[in-house]
C-alpha cells in the first residue's frame, strides 16, 4: 500500500513538472533545458521503474515494463529540447528504467547479490530504500521547481 500511495505521489510530480515546464520552455536556454532534462528524466525513470518492479508480479510479460516506462518518461522530458539532443532524455530515461528495475529485483530478491538477510530486515530496508527513493524525488523536483520560478 505504501509504495503504490508513493506511486501516485511520484507520478503526481511528474505530470505537474511536466506541465509546468512546458509552459515555461521558451524562458530557458538550450544548455538550461537540457540540464533540467537530464536531471528529470533520470530520476523519474528510476523511481517509477522501481514502484512498477516492486508492484507488479513476477512474470515474463511484465519485466520490461518498467523500462518501457522509463524510456517513455525519457521521451517525453527529451522532446523539450532540440533534435539531436533529444536522444539525451531517452537515453537517460531508459538508463534510469532499468536501473530502478535492477534496483527493484534486487530489492526483491537480495540473494541476487548474495546479500544474507533476514527476513526482519528484509522488510524494513525495503522500506527504508522506497522512502528515500521518494524523498529523493521529491528532493529534485523542488529544486527544479524552485529554479523554474526564479
Amino acid at each position: 500500500m505504501l509504495i503504490l500511495v508513493l506511486l501516485l505521489w511520484n507520478v503526481g510530480e511528474m505530470v505537474y513538472i511536466y506541465r509546468v515546464f512546458r509552459k515555461k520552455q521558451t524562458l530557458f536556454d538550450d544548455r538550461y533545458t537540457k540540464t533540467m532534462c537530464m536531471a528529470l528524466s533520470s530520476i523519474s525513470s528510476f523511481v517509477i521503474a522501481l514502484y512498477l518492479q516492486l508492484l507488479l508480479p513476477l512474470h515474463p510479460v511484465t519485466y520490461f515494463l518498467p523500462s518501457c516506462a522509463g524510456l517513455w518518461i525519457g521521451w517525453k522530458f527529451g522532446s523539450f529540447m532540440k533534435a539531436p539532443a533529444s536522444l539525451n532524455g531517452m537515453y537517460n530515461g531508459a538508463l534510469g528504467g532499468i536501473m530502478g528495475m535492477m534496483f527493484g529485483a534486487v530489492l526483491q530478491n537480495p540473494a541476487i547479490c548474495n546479500i544474507p538477510i533476514t527476513e526482519a530486515s528484509f522488510t524494513s530496508n525495503l522500506v527504508s530504500l522506497v522512502l528515500f527513493c521518494a524523498a529523493l524525488h521529491t528532493l529534485v523536483h523542488h529544486f527544479i521547481r524552485k529554479s523554474l520560478t526564479k
